[in-house]
């Protein structure tokens, strides 16, 4: 059952001390998290080995959660560290021919980009789309693409300005072009509504410390269905093939689902507390979460602009997301230093100044910053 703002503040101990407008960089655990980690560490200091029958199937019981969060089959999804463990599962996976080239954009963070690039010595390359005035355009990336374009590999929303990449157009694009479509989307899922059946995406990645409000060292990654074929499974273990108990069959084909890539055992502790901020994630709802989460992001833009601030986002309705980039009039460290005195978590990237709210942040706590300035 959804409950109001002020009970779902609760469950984040850090509204307590501060006011945590940081959600682009990492997440603190609400409470639903931090007590399972509690209980699974406890049952392993008591139980050991005998606690796996209670704990291992909370891996499949967050790979459910996860695919509803994401409109995906659970055999789709698959565990892994971070964002780029699923880049590098995907680029490398992937079998290339010399003449191939892969399509992204200028700006992209470095787990979207070092992946690609180290497939240069296969004869692939890397194009790299200019955005324009901190906006992207189909049209642009449209022209980027060829007979020999591959694959075409863009974040949901890009991490120094907050833009918001439409992926119903680009998956749209692809589909029309014939090329897969990856997507790093750890600056959107969580934050924004995706379904990514709907959207065409192939190949899907994203740590779980940043607007999934999960621990860091867990990760997802999407793989189409029918994608499982064209993926070689480099981190193949006892966990990829169909029957993982029978140790001694050798020759056993894969399992057909994205679990064939996750390596071995699980971040079964991570999984844990992940799995109770997926419930919390479900029970709010996607829809009421990501409305909420522009509505702060809004409230920002709007006091940023009434004050006179070179706003970097986006400020078209399509294009805007949590995360809020913009300039300071001097040095933005100094904006920073400020924030760091009043209790305010707030990052400083790439020369500009980036404010990014969740769901459970308060009005009041968007206007203690805009007072700050």
């Amino acid at each position: 059952m959804q409950k109001t703002i002020s009970e779902y503040r609760r469950l984040f101990p850090v509204t307590e001390e501060y006011a945590y407008l940081n959600h682009a960089a990492c997440s603190p655990l609400p409470r639903p998290g931090t007590d399972a980690l509690a209980r699974y560490w406890g049952e392993q200091g008591t139980k050991g080995v005998l606690s796996e029958p209670e704990y291992f199937p909370v891996v499949d019981y967050a790979r459910e959660k996860m695919a509803r969060l994401i409109g995906a089959d659970s055999y789709e999804v698959g565990w892994v560290q971070n964002t780029a463990s699923a880049m590098n599962l995907v680029a490398n996976g992937l079998t290339w021919q010399r003449g191939d080239n892969v399509v992204t954009v200028q700006g992209e963070f470095p787990a979207n980009v070092y992946p690609w690039l180290g497939l240069s010595g296969q004869g692939v390359e890397t194009r790299f789309v200019q955005p324009r005035g901190n906006r992207i355009f189909v049209d642009d990336i449209a022209a980027a693409l060829d007979s020999h374009t591959r694959l075409l590999t863009i974040s949901f929303v890009e991490f120094s300005t907050g833009f918001r990449n439409n992926l119903y157009l680009l998956g749209q694009l692809c589909r029309e072009r014939g090329i897969l479509f990856n997507v790093d989307a750890i600056q959107g899922i969580g934050a924004l509504r995706l379904n990514v059946h709907d959207a065409g995406i192939h190949f899907l990645g994203a740590g779980a410390h940043k607007w999934l409000l999960g621990p860091q060292g867990v990760g997802v990654i999407y793989v189409r269905h029918d994608m499982l074929e064209r993926l070689r499974p480099l981190t193949s273990s006892w966990y990829s093939v169909a029957d993982r108990h029978d140790y001694l069959a050798y020759g056993q084909p894969w399992v057909d689902a994205a679990s064939r890539i996750e390596g071995s055992t699980h971040n079964v502790s991570g999984l844990v507390a992940f799995d109770a901020v997926l419930g919390l994630i479900l029970e709010a709802g996607p829809g009421f979460i990501e409305e909420r989460v522009l509505h702060l992001a809004g409230r920002l833009i709007d006091g940023l602009l009434s004050r006179g601030y070179d706003v970097v986002s986006s400020t078209h309705p399509d294009e805007r997301s949590g995360v809020v980039c913009f300039r300071a009039k001097g040095d933005p460290a100094a904006i920073y230093a400020r924030a760091v005195v009043e209790k305010m978590v707030i990052a400083v990237r790439v020369g500009v100044v980036r404010v990014s709210p969740h769901f459970y942040n308060s009005e009041e706590e968007i206007d203690r910053f805009l007072a700050l300035l």
